[in-house]
């Protein structure tokens, strides 16, 4: 279950470094990456991948639960939302005392939550999660499926840390991280075997050096990036739920790497199987803008939007390409479009006004130009700002 909320979640932690998927400085491609370029990793022995019953005997779970529970999993990659809703409410019924199936409705809000980078779904986020916890606290007093226990206590620490750290919560955000990495201590101690488990470690080990490398106020962690990239090659090997989580997960290693053709080779992997997975598109989008692939991510983009047209952050990207083809009347528009929608977060209107501002510069538009300015400097966005102080 975990590997499919950090599939699904766009990983907030490779924001935090700067990667093209924060767009926080307004750079098409983020910061410059704080380390140095890794270059290749060779993965070493790969595991191969359990059976349904061996992996059920490692859980210490009926085979039944196992495999309903990776079916979910995989309707979630493949958007299929409703069914994978009435799968994991199937679940609470059925092992009510498992947390497995609130957990995974409480994933399917967050991936919602994350297609946008809203919060349109933050109380049924909570419910689900608080219910997860409350079936999990019930189980944890039951004997029996101990491993699988342990592994959605990580699951619901993991997807709380990264909901709080969006939310800018740190305290909160790091109080449920140590939560996640004791629990997945425990499921590699009791099944080292479940190679699931090794995603956590890869994001870890991977993000906490890039993360303590940037700041001067964290303490030093040794560069273990490569053995992060390892750890994640694990998991898409062997792992019997997470196999499109880890390659979508160590995608944003290579974005952060700047390795463009090793990012979209991992995201590609799971294009081919779950086409319609709006998370992946969309960080597929970005990595062909930054290749200067430009027709083919207006072609990502333009499925998405024939997929899901209610779909928001989708207009933000779509411009960035246009503006960079020279097709300023249109990106123009695809921005002007985003900005009509009444969910998306202020900072995000905010970037989105002062590009408005810079493609309205470059037409000629000085009036037009500063009511962009205007209008982003009101959501305390700095380059807007910053626009209106130049003469």
């Amino acid at each position: 279950m975990i590997g499919a909320f950090l599939a699904l979640s766009l990983a907030s932690s490779p924001a935090m470094a700067g990667s093209i998927l924060s767009d926080a400085q307004g750079d098409d491609e983020g910061d410059p990456p704080v380390l140095p370029a890794l270059g290749p990793v060779a993965p070493g022995p790969l595991p191969a991948r359990p059976s349904d019953i061996d992996a059920a005997a490692m859980l210490k779970v009926p085979l039944d639960l196992f495999v309903t529970a990776r079916k979910g999993c995989q309707l979630l990659f493949a958007r299929r939302y409703r069914e994978a809703k009435t799968v994991f409410d199937d679940i609470s019924a059925r092992y009510p005392t498992t947390g497995v199936g609130p957990l995974g409705v409480a994933i399917l809000y967050q991936a919602l939550m994350f297609e946008n980078f809203d919060w349109k779904y933050d109380a049924q986020f909570r419910n689900a999660s608080a219910m997860a916890r409350a079936q999990l606290e019930q189980g944890l007093s039951e004997s029996g499926g101990e491993t699988m226990k342990e592994f959605v206590l990580a699951a619901i620490g993991g997807i709380d840390a990264v909901h709080s750290l969006r939310k800018g919560d740190y305290l909160q955000a790091l109080g449920s991280a140590l939560v996640a990495i004791r629990a997945l201590d425990q499921t590699e101690e009791q099944a080292p075997g479940l190679y699931d488990a090794k995603i956590g470690d890869g994001m870890y080990l991977y993000w906490r050096s890039v993360v303590t490398a940037s700041s001067s106020f964290l303490p030093d962690f040794p560069d273990r990036r490569a053995d992060g990239i390892r750890a994640l090659m694990q998991a898409e090997s062997g792992g019997v739920l997470l196999g499109p989580g880890a390659s979508l997960v160590m995608s944003y290693s290579y974005i952060e790497e700047r390795d463009w053709p090793a990012a979209l080779a991992e995201v590609d992997k799971n294009a081919s199987v779950y086409p319609d997975c709006i998370v992946n598109a969309l960080t597929r989008g970005r990595i062909l803008t930054a290749m200067g692939r430009y027709p083919d991510a207006i072609a990502v983009y333009d499925h998405v939007i024939a997929q899901q047209a209610q779909n928001e952050r989708v207009y933000y990207f779509r411009g960035i390409v246009q503006n960079r083809q020279g097709n300023v009347a249109d990106a123009i528009t695809d921005w002007t479009t985003y900005l009509a929608y009444p969910s998306p977060p202020p900072e995000y209107k905010g970037q989105t006004w002062f590009r408005l501002g810079l493609a309205r510069t470059s037409t000629g538009d000085t009036e037009g130009a500063r009511a962009a300015f205007t209008e982003g400097a009101k959501l305390d966005n700095g380059p807007s700002k910053k626009a209106l102080e130049t003469p």
